[in-house]
């Protein structure tokens, strides 16, 4: 027979006590006595309570785990790396531990859950990167208060499976857009697998309703988008051959992220291309390498330690509430624009 979780309602029946009063004690909550709440505490301990599974030596406080669990490579995007930083130091300022779990990709396919991402072991899961529907769905099945940062691309506010966190991926697309219309360029095209998320759709739609708005032609014979389902090549092969494809080239490409521009300009160059002489080149997310690449790389700077902090308070609002509704936050970006789109 399964051993029975050791839940706060277990420790508090041990104690003779109310539920509330042992949340109150293990979320450190006004209301509870210094002895009261030692007394809780070690008992939860002693159960085998194991979302306190860490001690702050300093203060003698019991920490709850927070997964960041991502799938495949993900974290080797140094996209994350601010945000992984912003969000350990939030979360341990709000007495909460931060853990990781790494996920293959057969482990996606299989809907395979690791026994770390257990309900008697964290407390709140954080997810980044992408997954497919039919994982996300049991992930949830875990009942474990969860954030995404980003989500897939059909989902929007009124069908929404758990918090989500996303940056302003529509305006700042539109403001460049709208700025390589006003620089000269009429055949402006987009790059990039607006269907992998929401996004890159999302950044997909201000480009497209960038030139609609100012009236200029929308074709989509001037974008390499789409999936490289074949797998025959790397996803910046893929978008490039779709490109050298074309019969009439545009003279922009906004990319949908910085790693697909700089590639994209790798590519030109290697083809005789001159940026942005020949073809002038937008990216998104102003990752390092933007600002040292030649020529440097016109992007958008979304805030990544902001995003962090923010995930971090989300996650810890979701286990305090658990029976609100479902939010969808976004944060503010900012174009930058470099050399990569100068005009002529």
């Amino acid at each position: 027979m399964a051993k029975k979780a050791v839940t706060q309602g277990r420790i508090a029946e041990a104690l003779g006590i109310s539920r509330n009063t042992v949340s109150k004690a293990l979320n450190n909550d006004v209301g509870v006595s210094e002895e009261m709440r030692k007394k809780i505490r070690d008992t939860a301990i002693e159960m085998g309570y194991k979302k306190m599974v860490v001690i702050d030596n300093k203060g003698g406080i019991y920490k709850q785990n927070i997964a960041l669990v991502c799938i495949g490579n993900a974290l080797v995007d140094s996209y994350w790396n601010t945000f992984i930083v912003a969000l350990d130091k939030r979360l341990r300022s709000l007495n909460y531990n931060m853990t990781l779990c790494f996920l293959d990709e057969e482990e996606e396919k299989e809907l395979t859950i690791p026994d770390t991402l257990s309900p008697s072991y964290v407390a709140g899961i954080v997810f980044i990167g992408v997954c497919t529907k039919d994982f996300a769905k049991k992930l949830m099945e875990l009942q474990i208060p969860t954030v995404f940062i980003d989500t897939f691309w059909d989902v929007d506010i009124n069908n929404l499976f758990s918090d989500t966190l996303m940056i302003d991926n529509y305006h700042a697309v539109y403001d460049i857009t709208t700025r390589l219309i006003k620089d000269g360029h009429k055949r402006i095209g987009f790059l990039g697998d607006i269907y992998t998320c929401k996004s890159y759709y999302e950044r997909y739609k201000g480009y497209r309703d960038a030139l609609i708005d100012n009236k200029k032609e929308y074709d989509e014979k001037y974008c390499a988008i789409g999936k490289n389902i074949d797998g025959t090549y790397t996803e910046e092969e893929y978008f490039f051959k779709k490109f050298k494809s074309m019969d009439i080239k545009p003279t922009a490409m906004v990319c949908c992220n910085d790693r697909y521009a700089i590639q994209f300009m790798i590519n030109l160059k290697s083809a005789g291309y001159e940026v942005p002489v020949d073809m002038a080149v937008a990216g998104f997310d102003n990752l390092k390498e933007s600002s040292y690449f030649y020529p440097t790389l016109t992007t958008v700077e979304g805030n990544r330690s902001q995003l962090g902090n923010r995930a971090a308070e989300q996650i810890v609002k979701r286990i305090n509430s658990p029976l609100e509704q479902y939010e969808l936050v976004r944060l503010q970006t900012t174009p930058i624009y470099r050399d990569s789109t100068k005009s002529k």
